[in-house]
């Protein structure tokens, strides 16, 4: 796992909502004052929001923060096998709960400009192998880029220093249906091809760990924090957390505590376990749900949080919002 002192190449996977953005802010605040993470290359996937939508979102955190050298890369545009439900509704249908926020006066008018011309599975591929054990994926949407990555290109599963994934559950408590989560819920296909050929630690945020019986963050304590930050980003994310938490009294940025963990371990997380872990697929009730082990009849291939430290998440969010 990540420490407070060594640094660790990033692949940041995203379908870029609100919390998303928290995330990013979150992780490049600590490249630049921790210097503890480095991020690589950002890779777009449908969730949230479509694609395109994903990289608008993307490239705004990253010009509000002067960070637009680092490289967008389009991914996949839908899942290993679409379903009934093609994306998220959490954040309105541009994923900033559909603040407008682009100017084409200041931003490009041609998404494509925005991105590389490689795509986001080739370069997963190629920075695996230019950095072999050193590359940490941090996913925080459907695993689609990321199934498609290992299944076309078998040399790259040993190669993975770490995943940390926002996604599934632990007790059967969904937020799509009633016992799956929605990342894992979008592309359990995608969810099973990682957990069963990926050689490398799996550590999973679930659903329920982020719940406010298991860290309550009040939306009290949110804006009034950085109600008055003078940082371009943030002044966004008032404005989008307004709308998304609107008659809401906690404050559940899901990604960012994954990113969280993933910076702080030590500090963030509280409670862990190993288990084996799949996902259902075939259910007509229980698609895109986890099943762990709990028997321990075979060997574990993820670590589980189970749940994490409130005022060490807070310090992260802190971070995240630090003017400079």
């Amino acid at each position: 796992m990540t420490t407070e002192t060594t640094e660790k190449y990033v692949v940041f996977e995203t379908d870029m909502g609100a919390d998303d953005a928290w995330a990013l802010q979150m992780l490049l605040k600590a490249e630049k004052h921790l210097k503890n993470v480095k991020v690589l290359a950002i890779t777009i996937v449908n969730g949230n929001t479509t694609v395109e939508n994903s990289i608008k979102n993307t490239y705004r955190i990253l010009d509000g923060l002067d960070r637009t050298d680092i490289p967008i890369y389009k991914g996949a545009t839908e899942a290993l096998i679409p379903g009934e439900l093609k994306r998220g509704t959490w954040y309105g249908g541009n994923g900033f709960c559909d603040v407008d926020f682009w100017d084409t006066n200041v931003y490009p008018s041609d998404v494509k400009t925005l991105v590389q011309p490689k795509h986001a599975v080739e370069i997963i591929r190629d920075l695996i192998l230019e950095h072999p054990h050193k590359i940490s994926l941090i996913c925080l949407a459907p695993l689609t880029n990321i199934a498609l990555a290992v299944k076309t290109y078998p040399e790259i599963r040993d190669k993975i220093c770490e995943i940390f994934i926002m996604g599934g559950n632990f007790q059967g408590v969904g937020n799509t249906t009633s016992c799956a989560e929605f990342n894992f819920y979008i592309d359990p296909e995608a969810v099973h091809i990682v957990l069963e050929t990926v050689t490398c630690p799996i550590i999973i945020l679930p659903w329920e760990c982020c719940l406010e019986e298991n860290l309550l963050i009040s939306t009290e304590w949110r804006f009034k924090t950085f109600e008055h930050v003078k940082c371009k980003n943030v002044a966004l994310f008032n404005e989008i957390d307004e709308i998304a938490y609107k008659d809401c009294d906690s404050f559940a940025p899901c990604d960012a505590y994954l990113t969280a963990a993933f910076l702080f371990p030590e500090k963030c997380i509280l409670t862990k376990r190993q288990y084996h872990a799949t996902i259902e697929l075939q259910g007509a009730h229980t698609r895109g749900q986890v099943v762990l082990d709990h028997n321990r009849r075979n060997k574990h291939n993820i670590t589980m949080i189970q749940t994490m430290n409130e005022e060490e998440v807070k310090n992260a969010l802190i971070l995240a919002g630090t003017p400079q």
